[in-house]
């Protein structure tokens, strides 16, 4: 911090801005791939083949809109609970805590 005098000879308290933490990036870039592979999973393998309009809000979370049967919607809608609950977790993550696969995607994007 530096400290710096204002108006009437008061004490300004200014914040540097420092570059982030090499550690802090890479888990950043870690958190994105893992966001991605959901999405990517949730759309290609989770819901493929079934009629219905996915919407990924600004919090990164999906809401699904269809006018399909109950067992289509019950699946659907399972599969959306599963996945804003694996987004929900990516917050707290450690970088220890993410796959092999990942940390080489990460090493590879690098």
């Amino acid at each position: 911090m530096v400290y710096a005098t204002g108006l009437h000879h008061l004490p300004l308290i200014i914040k540097m801005s420092k570059s982030p933490n090499p550690s802090v990036i890479k888990l950043r870039k870690l958190k994105k791939i893992r966001r991605d592979n959901l999405e990517k999973n949730l759309l290609e393998v989770q819901l493929k083949g079934y009629d219905h309009y996915i919407f990924i809000n600004e919090r990164g979370k999906a809401q699904v809109i269809t006018n399909q049967g109950n067992w289509i919607s019950e699946h659907i809608k399972t599969a959306i609970l599963k996945f804003n609950y694996e987004i929900d977790k990516i917050d707290k993550l450690l970088i220890r805590d993410f796959t092999d696969e990942e940390l080489n995607e990460y090493e590879k994007t690098s």
